[in-house]
């Protein structure tokens, strides 16, 4: 896949980060700046979320102490902080919205045996794991600028017994669009991205231009002078001055399209929903 640098100076700099994001997490980004969704967020109160550390510091274990039926609505398993951005934020999304997540099936351990992933896991990532009022647990894994979710099926990660963990593919229908999930978080095992610079795809700018266009939206600004943000004032000056449609068009398709990702179009087009499985609630 082709890859590039843009240009990031001035308030671009601040859109860096996303570059090494997976789907799942560009996801939230989206539903971050919905409206209707900020509305409900202001309902979460610091104490809904029981918090503790592990005896590896590195570990926290949260689980929500009331039900959680605001978040459920937007294909979340808690309500998470919308002020905090995607490698941050507790985000945790529920399996029929996000069926192609890393899922990892918890055994017993034999005596003498170790657990690769978890040897290879805890000195990289800091780890957050969470329980839903159900029982049901997950991994948030954080490093190297980027985050994982993990879905964990089997015994409990917090048993008293040792366990191992065991990556699972799923069924062949969903083959390839788990085995993509799977490249784009191996991803966070690689170099450290704040030695590297940030290379984009078509893809992967789309989505930053989008989430740029929505903020200066925010701030009411006009599609010119969002095309200055992005391109820079003398080319947006020269193109409205020409009358030339190429910019104009562009930024009236990014506007479109991130509004539309905004507003329940990440549940299709970044978690990779399925209709027939997903809950009519979230339609």
């Amino acid at each position: 896949m082709k890859t590039y640098t843009l240009k990031s100076d001035g308030v671009l700099k601040r859109y860096d980060y996303l570059w090494r994001l997976t789907s799942d997490r560009w996801a939230w980004e989206y539903l971050r700046r919905n409206p209707v969704f900020l509305e409900d967020a202001r309902s979460r109160r610091a104490d809904d979320i029981a918090e503790r550390r592990a005896c590896d510091d590195r570990i926290r274990i949260i689980r929500p102490r009331r039900e959680q039926t605001l978040a459920q609505r937007w294909g979340l398993v808690l309500m998470p902080d919308p002020d905090l951005d995607a490698l941050q934020a507790d985000v945790i999304w529920q399996q029929d919205v996000f069926p192609d997540q890393f899922e990892v099936h918890v055994s017993p351990r034999p005596p003498g045996e170790t657990c690769s992933i978890f040897d290879r896991t805890v000195p990289v990532f800091d780890i957050t794991h969470v329980t839903d009022r159900e029982g049901r647990e997950a991994l948030l894994l954080r490093g190297n600028g980027g985050v994982i979710q993990v879905r964990c099926t089997g015994l409990s990660l917090l048993s008293l017994e040792p366990v191992r963990m065991k990556l699972q593919v799923g069924d062949v229908d969903a083959y390839e669009s788990r085995m993509r999930t799977y490249r784009e978080a191996m991803a966070t095992y690689g170099p450290d991205p704040a030695a590297q610079t940030p290379l984009w795809t078509k893809r992967t700018q789309i989505l930053r231009d989008g989430l740029i266009a929505l903020d200066c939206q925010a701030l009411g600004f006009s599609r010119k002078e969002i095309a200055c943000v992005l391109y820079g004032r003398d080319a947006a000056e020269e193109a409205w001055r020409s009358g030339s449609a190429h910019m104009k068009d562009s930024v009236r398709y990014l506007v479109r399209k991130a509004r539309g990702l905004r507003d329940r179009g990440y549940l299709l087009d970044l978690l990779g929903a399925r209709l027939e499985t997903m809950n009519p609630l979230l339609g």
